[in-house]
């Protein structure tokens, strides 16, 4: 039992120590082909987020990319086979929610739990946000849930007061509901409020695995009841079939009867909280490296809806002044310019890395260029698909350097096109008149953008 526990909560905390890492290193060198993966594109929920905008469109919403649609699904396949493990044994809110609890009770804050009635009206409340996220998401085309979401105000807790300010209601549900809140009552958000839960908690009805109780021979000593960190009854049915149980095994593990209180897969075969775990933590895990050796693992997108709508919000921290030129189709000096540096600026590193420069505040300035004189308004860029495979010959190079964040010389001479190829014809033009197909240039972006991971 010691063992399963140290087990579980050494993976919990080395799941939150990696991705807290990741959010630190996304906010000292940034995003990007050649950066480090925003928050965005590591959570699950943002699969769910941004398909129908993919489906529709064939276009990512801005800050996604189609790591999250792997992820989504990996943890859906996860909970079908498994149970809830990502909720129970790796999902950073929830392990920072249950050492809140933890730090509780070494506090000696007594553990409390809602009047049943008002319990049941409040767990129904993260599937009414469910739907309202999704709707909101699905019908304006940009994450509104990202100004409230404590997923991204933790991963943003490095970038300082400036951060704080700007999304302050995401900080609020975070230390209120996540961390305050479950001082009190334990994994108060998973409870009560996560929408990617309430997702995970349909699934969850379908799961092959599930706790049982064995009737015959249960003391109904109450111990389960009181371990389960979501507030749930083993002990009042044979089957937990509840969409809130997150696979955890606290229950099984806290009875005292050996085989009374176990995880069945498939109602038949037993499996140990540790073994439910482990194989739910394979899943994730094996999904992920399947998807980076495929070369599948992509965590930014080359343009999203938003931005195939209006140029300036494809500006990202990650480019460059001339990555941004392009984007909004200005020359350097006229970005630097807006920008108001000087103008031996270099146009060569990264907006991220620029003494001075805020990339969200250049977008405003942008913005502001745009509205003032609507005569220099650039028109939408051609969106270029986010699979290589799929770029097509009425696209220029110009529009597929810009759109991968690659560089248009290195590209013709991954293809071996010659490098005074002209970049603002249509590549099957370009190639017709060297006697080249574009199919040289989709084997060649496809090659440097695995390079850059």
């Amino acid at each position: 039992m010691v063992r399963w526990k140290y087990v579980r909560y050494g993976v919990m905390i080395a799941f939150l120590a990696f991705i807290t890492w990741v959010g630190y290193r996304h906010q000292i060198v940034g995003g990007g082909p050649e950066g480090v993966p925003t928050v965005d594109a590591l959570c699950p929920f943002g699969g769910l987020e941004g398909i129908f905008s993919y489906l529709k469109d064939g276009i990512w919403l801005r800050r996604l990319a189609p790591s999250v649609l792997i992820l989504f699904g990996t943890v859906a396949l996860g909970t079908v086979v498994v149970g809830r493990t990502f909720c129970g044994w790796v999902c950073p809110l929830g392990t920072i929610g249950e050492l809140t609890a933890l730090l509780g009770r070494k506090l000696g804050i007594r553990r409390r739990e809602l009047p049943a009635g008002l319990d049941r009206a409040l767990r129904a409340l993260k599937y009414v946000l469910l739907v309202v996220i999704l709707y909101y998401t699905w019908t304006l085309g940009t994450l509104a849930w990202r100004a409230y979401d404590p997923w991204a105000a933790w991963m943003h807790l490095s970038a300082g007061w400036e951060e704080i300010v700007s999304t302050p209601w995401a900080f609020v549900v975070l230390f209120g509901t996540v961390m305050a809140a479950s001082l009190f009552i334990e994994r108060f958000w998973c409870r009560y409020l996560c929408p990617l839960g309430a997702a995970l908690g349909i699934l969850q009805k379908l799961s092959l695995t599930k706790v049982r109780r064995n009737r015959e021979t249960c003391i109904a000593c109450a111990k389960c009841d009181r371990s389960c960190p979501m507030g749930l009854r083993p002990m009042a049915v044979e089957v937990v079939r509840d969409a809130d149980c997150i696979a955890c095994g606290r229950c099984t593990e806290s009875c005292p009867v050996e085989k009374t209180l176990q995880f069945s897969f498939a109602g038949k075969r037993a499996l140990s909280a540790l073994a439910v775990g482990l194989i739910g933590v394979a899943i994730y895990l094996g999904a992920y490296g399947t998807a980076k050796v495929t070369g599948h693992w992509q965590t930014f997108a080359s343009t999203s809806l938003e931005a195939s709508k209006d140029p300036v919000d494809g500006v990202f921290g990650w480019m460059t002044i001339q990555q941004v030129a392009d984007q909004v189709k200005l020359t350097p000096a006229a970005v630097l310019q807006i920008a108001g540096l000087p103008a031996d600026s270099p146009t060569d590193v990264s907006l991220k890395t620029m003494e001075g420069v805020n990339d969200e505040e250049l977008k405003e300035r942008l913005k502001e260029h745009f509205a003032a004189d609507p005569q220099t308004a650039s028109p939408a860029p051609a969106p270029v698909p986010s699979n290589p495979e799929e770029i097509k010959g009425s696209m220029t190079l110009k529009d597929v350097a810009a759109g991968y964040g690659l560089d248009a010389a290195a590209i013709l001479e991954k293809a071996g096109w010659p490098a005074d190829t002209d970049p603002t014809v249509p590549l099957k033009e370009a190639g017709a008149a060297i006697g080249r197909e574009t199919s040289d240039i989709r084997t060649a972006v496809k090659a440097l953008l695995s390079q850059e991971k």
